[in-house]
């Protein structure tokens, strides 16, 4: 009969937080932790948010696990923390985006020679943009205070996941004021200038590729913006330098002056927008023609 029955259930997560010495990896396997976490468990929220258990969920996502661990466990955690860490529940958040010690554990994940752990680089750039998105002003803040922040992503532009979080700096940011704010201090860093220089035939092919695609994106976010807001009286910067003379001629040299490759060719030349470096709104060249030999 339905009395019989108690609807008061207690979830193994909280049974396993009642023991004295709980590990935060008891809990993470737990198949119920993240369903706990989203509907705001304060019991596990405050042990997720103590010190040392942030400081073990950043290391998951930044740091190789063991290779002697079994392969189909061995990003079992790092995905679990990741997931945690980018629940959108305001303490953790919160948490995360106002200690700079964890957002310097973070970010030393970029202060390594490439080619980047390409997983672990996911789960990095996906909570670095998350924090982009809730904790804007601090996390912005943070970034503009380091100064090899802009050097450390083109380093490892081959890698998707850090040409997806350079492109939350330029899209992501919430209000307008901000975000022109960050697009000037993308600009004042000379982001257009050195992606363009990344599509040389010296460059690897992913790198070329991932830089291309940046710009190309850049361009479809600057002009979508524009359109959006056209009682915004500033214009995007990064657009601007996009289609300056100067940019689109450091783009013919790269692909035609030295030894010419395939992909840095395709790169130069993509069909996904980058056509708006080569032509001007009237649809003229905007390099002239007469410093480019490649044209004639």
């Amino acid at each position: 009969m339905f009395w019989k029955f108690d609807l008061n259930t207690t979830s193994h997560v909280d049974k396993l937080l009642d023991k004295e010495h709980v590990t935060l990896q008891e809990l993470m396997d737990e198949d119920d932790i993240l369903q706990e976490c989203k509907a705001q468990n304060q019991k596990l929220l405050d042990f997720l948010c103590r010190q040392q258990c942030m400081e073990e969920l950043v290391n998951l996502i930044t740091q190789d696990p063991p290779l002697d661990m079994e392969e189909k466990v061995r990003f079992k955690y790092p995905n679990t923390a990741c997931e945690l860490l980018t629940c959108d529940v305001p303490q953790i958040s919160d948490r995360l985006g106002g200690d700079e010690s964890l957002l310097n554990l973070l970010y030393d994940f970029l202060d390594q020679e490439p080619p980047l752990n390409p997983l672990l680089a996911s789960f990095f750039s996906k909570t670095i943009g998350n924090l982009i998105a809730r904790k804007t002003e601090q996390v912005i803040m943070f970034l503009k205070k380091k100064d090899k922040f802009i050097s450390l992503v083109l380093k490892h532009m081959g890698t998707s996941a850090l040409m997806d979080l350079l492109l939350r700096l330029v899209s992501c940011v919430e209000p307008a004021g901000l975000r022109q704010e960050v697009l000037h201090w993308l600009n004042e860093e000379k982001i257009i200038q050195r992606l363009v220089e990344l599509i040389h035939p010296s460059q690897d092919e992913d790198r070329q590729s991932n830089a291309s695609q940046a710009l190309c994106d850049i361009v479809r976010l600057g002009r979508d913006q524009g359109s959006q807001l056209q009682e915004t009286l500033e214009q995007d910067p990064l657009l601007t330098a996009l289609e300056s003379q100067d940019c689109v001629e450091q783009l013919l040299k790269n692909m035609f002056y030295e030894d010419q490759t395939e992909s840095c060719l395709v790169s130069g030349t993509q069909d996904r927008g980058f056509g708006g470096l080569l032509f001007s709104g009237t649809g003229k060249v905007v390099c002239c023609q007469k410093q480019c030999p490649a044209w004639h």
